[in-house]
This record gives C-alpha cells, sequence and structure tokens, in this order.
C-alpha cells in the first residue's frame, strides 16, 4: 500500500481540506498528516497527526534574513526526518510549515501534489510549482500562475466534509420568515461582529427575520442576544461552531466572507450569499473567490471599502420584494453541485494519485 503524507497548518483554511483529503484516501492509502501547532487544534484526536512545527516570522523585509534562516532549519531537519520516513506522495494544503517540507520531498524524489484553493495562485504554492507534479485547484482559470505551468492544473470540485453527501437537505423558500446566516470563517469577522447588528435590526422591521451569527472573540453575546430579543429577531450566536452547516443549513441567505471553503460549502447547499470579501487577504484573493461565483450569477459582492451602513437591507430588500434574481442565484448553485458527489470526487483524486 502506497503512503501517503499530508503537510498543511495555520488557519483553518488550510487544515480542514487537509483532513477532508485525508478522508478520501485512508482507505486507499496509508495516510499521515504534519502540521503545526496552530492547524493542530482543527484536527480530530483520531487522525493520524504528527506536529511539525516551524516558527513563523512576521513579513517584515528587516526579518528576511532571520525568516530563511529559520526555513533552511525547518528544511534540514525535513530532509533528515524524511531519511528514515517512507512515503511515496506528498499533498501540501499550505500554511507557513508546508514550505520545507515541500522542498525536501523534492530532495528524495516524490510526487508533489499541491491544493489551492483560491481563484489566485497563493505565493507559496507559486513558488513550490516548478517542484509540483500536478496542482489541485477550485478553479480552472486560475490567476497569477505562469502560463509553463498550466498543465499542472487539476480542476476539482470542492473537497468538502463527507457529512455534506449524506443526504442534506437543502433549504426550500420559505416566504414567511427570513433566515439569515452570518459567518465569517474559522477565525470570524470583526468587522461583521460591529457593523451588521444594526442591518439585521433594520430588516427585522419589515420582515421576520431568524438569524444565525457568528460573532468575534471578545463581543459580549449575550448583550447582542437582548438587543435580537427586543427586535423579535429568533437568533442563535456563536463564536465557533465545528461543520455548522452540516447541522443546521436551512437557510435563505448568507452574509459571508469569502474563504474557499466557507463559500464552497454555501454552494454546495445552494445557499445564495452576499460576500464582504476580507480587504486584507493575501494578493486579494478573497475577492477574486468572490468574483468567480459573482461572474456565474450566484452571489452578490460588497467590499468592505465601500461598505455604507444600508448596503446590505439594500440587497436583501430588494430580494424579497422581486425574487426572480434570488431564484435565478440558487439555480445556478444548483448546477454547479449537482454532480458533485463524495464518490466522483474520490475517484478523480484517486485517479491522479495512482497514475505513474
Amino acid at each position: 500500500m502506497k503512503r501517503v503524507l499530508i503537510s498543511t497548518g495555520g488557519s483553518g483554511g488550510h487544515v480542514v481540506p487537509a483532513i477532508n483529503f485525508y478522508n478520501h484516501l485512508k482507505t486507499d492509502f496509508e495516510v499521515a498528516l504534519y502540521t503545526d501547532e496552530r492547524g493542530a487544534k482543527y484536527i480530530p484526536k483520531n487522525i493520524n497527526k504528527r506536529i511539525f512545527d516551524v516558527k513563523k516570522i512576521p513579513d517584515k523585509k528587516i526579518l528576511l534574513p532571520i525568516k530563511i534562516l529559520f526555513i533552511f532549519f525547518a528544511f534540514i531537519k525535513s530532509i533528515i526526518h524524511f531519511r528514515r520516513t517512507k512515503f511515496d506522495i506528498l499533498i501540501s494544503t499550505g500554511g507557513y510549515m508546508s514550505l520545507p517540507i515541500v522542498l525536501a520531498a523534492k530532495v528524495f524524489n516524490k510526487k508533489i501534489f499541491l491544493f489551492e484553493p483560491n481563484s489566485i495562485i497563493g505565493r507559496s504554492n507559486k513558488f513550490l510549482l516548478i517542484f509540483s507534479t500536478k496542482v489541485f485547484c477550485y478553479d480552472k482559470n486560475l490567476k497569477g500562475i505562469n502560463k509553463k505551468y498550466l498543465n499542472k492544473i487539476i480542476e476539482i470540485p470542492p473537497i468538502l466534509n463527507k457529512c455534506f453527501y449524506k443526504d442534506v437537505k437543502k433549504n426550500e423558500d420559505n416566504d414567511e420568515v427570513l433566515k439569515i446566516l452570518i459567518i465569517g470563517g474559522s477565525q470570524a469577522s470583526l468587522f461583521f461582529s460591529k457593523y451588521l447588528k444594526n442591518e439585521i435590526i433594520s430588516l427585522s422591521n419589515k420582515f421576520k427575520i431568524e438569524l444565525t451569527q457568528q460573532l468575534s472573540l471578545g463581543f459580549d453575546i449575550n448583550k447582542y442576544k437582548k438587543e435580537y430579543n427586543e427586535n423579535n429577531i429568533k437568533n442563535n450566536l456563536f463564536f465557533f461552531e465545528e461543520n455548522l452547516l452540516c447541522n443546521n443549513n436551512f437557510f435563505d441567505i448568507a452574509i459571508t466572507r469569502a474563504g474557499a471553503s466557507s463559500i464552497a460549502e454555501l454552494a454546495h447547499l445552494n445557499i445564495p450569499f452576499i460576500s464582504i470579501p476580507f480587504p486584507h487577504a493575501t494578493d486579494n484573493h478573497q475577492l477574486f473567490n468572490s468574483q468567480r461565483y459573482f461572474d456565474l450569477n450566484c452571489c452578490w459582492i460588497l467590499e468592505e471599502k465601500n461598505f455604507n451602513s444600508g448596503d446590505v437591507t439594500k440587497i436583501i430588500n430588494k430580494i424579497m420584494t422581486n425574487k426572480i434574481e434570488y431564484s435565478e442565484k440558487k439555480k445556478n448553485l444548483k448546477k454547479m453541485s449537482e454532480n458533485n458527489t463524495w464518490e466522483n470526487i474520490n475517484k478523480k483524486v484517486l485517479k491522479y494519485l495512482n497514475e505513474n
């Protein structure tokens, strides 16, 4: 049986797809998952993982020599480790610690598969493309990639948790109640917590609302609850909930950041969304992610730098007045995901990993 090593770390955006790859492969391969301390908190205890920490240095020019030195030491550490650890294939889903591991795998001439869920290639992946066999991605028109590497692109449907494929009942329209979801990804959104409450309260003056909202750590859930209750808004507030959309997906619309995993889950469940991309994301990748769905007429985009109080209210008022545009978006989302079964995705991934 071939041995696959999955390298990941940092935020949930890197680690969650790594866990899903692990579950796709564990039956056909011997699989191990390498991560750092930050990434380990997202990984269930029953998964075979190894902590492989690489000290992260801030992105400042003055610290560049120190950063290179730490990566070099991590590279040597990886070389030493791989001399006594046998594996055939490396899959990297990103994270700072993946860089030295991929370079070390290349020294041992292993097959290297990168994973790029965003619509513009990340900086580490861009650097590592030259060493890779292929790159799995969601967007066949991946931006920022050198033309000579276009033949390395493998477009795959989103790698989601298996729970999304177990007869998930998708939301049907309900004219009596507007069910709104507000999520900011694995690290929540300070902007959403600060500025969307008044939008929701304003909407409650015209519509009956049920709200599920993720708040940033440090915000007083009880205070928010009190204000929503005073405005007759049924609410469920939380800081972080694992696999939220597997357990509760009966939403009419979502307001979300544009991390690749978050919007892929919403798309799979046919939930139209208003995307407010995080403006400080590296290379503005969240805006590119949103733009892909916008071009397919699946979502609305509001840029934070141009955001004005009332913008969300205007979009939802328009939806509730005339549902033609909303229905079109819902229909287009359904087209995107209707053939995306766990089995179909599994076959496609295995096909490329098993190629000689």
